[in-house]
């Protein structure tokens, strides 16, 4: 401002000044520019000179043969620059905000009724209140939603609704110090996190399969639903198998496990997309955990290596490994579902010979 206001000053001194003492002025100033213009350091200027330039390129038109300490493009930017600041800042106001009333209305209305659109609100708005407010304002204002609401549940709906008649089960991969592949089996009660059986073996098949559900419902108190993948060992049918069944319905199988399941034990097979492991989280996490805690700690001789480990591991689970899923113990031990004594000592029993302890309080 002070650069100006000093430039303003000294035009109109000059037009008072004789025009003899105003060329010698002239030329006592250019000689000082030149010197200065040796000086091979840039000049710093200040906003105030940049003002004073745009405005002198609006009065004067011989304003860019004067210009020396910087170009004449040089100049043009600044002005632009501030061209467009200014209409930035007059573009932001926009249309004025709505009553705040009417924002609670909006909001009120988009949270109770996740499924309503804009329109719908407007429409709702317009009829009962006489308020009139477009859709993209009405838009602006509803509660923000994750994903557009559907009428079927979702995967994870589903499995948080029928969790206690929901069990999974999968297979994994063990190889012995001779490189034999060896298959563990494993059941879990999703509910509960509690595996509910398990097995190994060199050679499984789709009997041996039948036989491990056989096992883990010896008294017939079976799920109603079992999730699995897409193993070929359950016995892939493509396309999809239609059979009819005897009340006349029709049922839909991808698998042959599926219909053996449903036509001789009455549990319905759910086989997971393809390509998804992560439709089957829980039985994939326990066989990360078996794996990481139990069978990477050791170099297994045979079949019956494994099967020991895997036996002290899943009881150790089950009984006495608190899960960070359910914040408790699948199937607790009976000592551990008693109050533990108030003035106990604390106790480590090894498992596993000692990978894993299961700590105590007793007396």
């Amino acid at each position: 401002m002070r650069t100006f206001l000093s430039a303003t000053f000294a035009v109109l001194r000059s037009a008072a000044m004789p025009r003899a003492m105003l060329a010698l002025e002239n030329a006592a100033l250019r000689q000082q520019l030149a010197v200065y213009l040796r000086n091979e350091t840039r000049p710093r200027l200040k906003p105030g000179d940049r003002a004073f330039w745009v405005l002198l390129r609006r009065l004067w038109s011989g304003w860019a043969s004067t210009l020396v300490i910087v170009k004449p493009a040089t100049v043009i930017a600044w002005h632009r620059k501030g061209f467009r600041a200014l209409w930035r800042r007059k573009s932001k106001t926009g249309r004025p905000r709505i009553p705040m009333k009417h924002i609670h209305f909006i909001k009120r209305m988009s949270s109770d009724h996740p499924e309503w659109g804009e329109d719908k609100i407007a429409e709702e708005l317009a009829a009962k209140f006489g308020i009139h407010h477009s859709g993209s304002t009405i838009r602006k204002y509803m509660v923000p939603r994750g994903r557009k609401p559907h009428g079927d549940q979702t995967w994870r709906t589903f499995v948080s609704n029928h969790a206690h008649e929901l069990w999974a089960c999968d297979f994994l991969v063990q190889y012995t110090a001779g490189f034999t592949v060896v298959y563990v089996f494993v059941v879990m009660e999703i509910a509960t996190r509690r595996i509910v059986h398990f097995n190994v073996t060199k050679s499984p098949t789709l009997a041996w399969v039948k036989q491990q559900f056989r096992e883990a419902t010896p008294w017939g108190q079976h799920p109603r639903f079992i999730v699995h993948d897409n193993d070929g060992i359950f016995g892939q049918y493509r396309p999809r198998l239609t059979v009819e069944q005897e009340d006349g319905t029709k049922g839909s199988y991808r698998c042959h496990l599926d219909r053996w399941l449903h036509e001789v034990m009455g549990i319905k097979g759910l086989p997971i997309p393809y390509g998804a492991p992560n439709a089957s989280p829980y039985i994939e996490r326990f066989v990360r955990t078996l794996r990481e805690e139990a069978l990477s700690h050791f170099i297994f001789l045979n079949v019956g290596h494994i099967r020991r480990v895997v036996a002290a591991y899943v009881s150790y689970y089950n009984g006495a490994r608190p899960s960070q899923a359910i914040h408790g113990i699948p199937a607790p031990y009976p000592e551990l579902r008693r109050l533990p004594p108030p003035d106990g000592n604390l106790t480590a029993l090894p498992v596993l010979g000692g990978i894993h302890h299961d700590y105590r309080l007793v007396a």
